[in-house]
């Protein structure tokens, strides 16, 4: 008797986590918030990071979202401070759309930092590919690399490079 009240009760459980966990955000129309809790960035040369501070999604299709980015930096020793400016726009395809969703994205980036008295600029066209943890139905954690060509010019000299861009882990908001 214990046995089957054990069981019984195992049973339950698992039927409702399993339900519980398919509730999360990947659906038509649901819009999203990204900000990074930490971010590794490759660029050479020193060059200010390409990826934007704070970006958001809208999902066209339970696993398709369009995914756009800003950020702006300022801040520096009072002689010698440094704004930076980027944006990103780019495409998300879940491949799954369960509670843990592995994704890939194609993403065009541009910065513009000014440093006085050199500006440095950049554009990346890079591929993503990572995957997306729901705690809850509008939150969630992700992880990602980021692989691809970026062009710079800075203080008139120019070069470009081709490979892993960043890795970072980020946390997401969904409404």
């Amino acid at each position: 008797m214990m046995k089957k009240i054990l069981a019984g009760t195992a049973l339950a459980l698992v039927a409702m986590s399993g339900s519980a966990m398919a509730a999360n955000s990947l659906y038509a129309g649901a819009m999203g918030l990204n900000v990074p809790i930490t971010e590794r960035n490759f660029n050479v040369n020193s060059t200010p990071a390409i990826d934007p501070l704070v970006s958001g999604k809208y999902m066209i299709g339970k696993d398709m979202a369009v995914l756009m980015g800003f950020g702006f930096m300022t801040g520096g020793p009072s002689n010698n401070s440094t704004t930076t400016f980027a944006l990103e726009g780019g495409v998300r395809k879940y491949l799954k759309s369960d509670d843990f969703a592995p994704f890939v994205s194609g993403l065009l980036q541009y910065s513009n930092s000014n440093t006085s008295p050199n500006s440095t600029t950049g554009t990346s066209l890079v591929g993503e590919f990572g995957a997306e943890y729901f705690f809850a139905k509008q939150f969630s954690v992700e992880g990602k690399a980021r692989f691809g060509y970026t062009a710079v010019e800075t203080g008139g000299t120019k070069y470009s490079y081709f490979g892993t861009t960043t890795v970072g882990l980020g946390a997401n908001f969904y409404f």
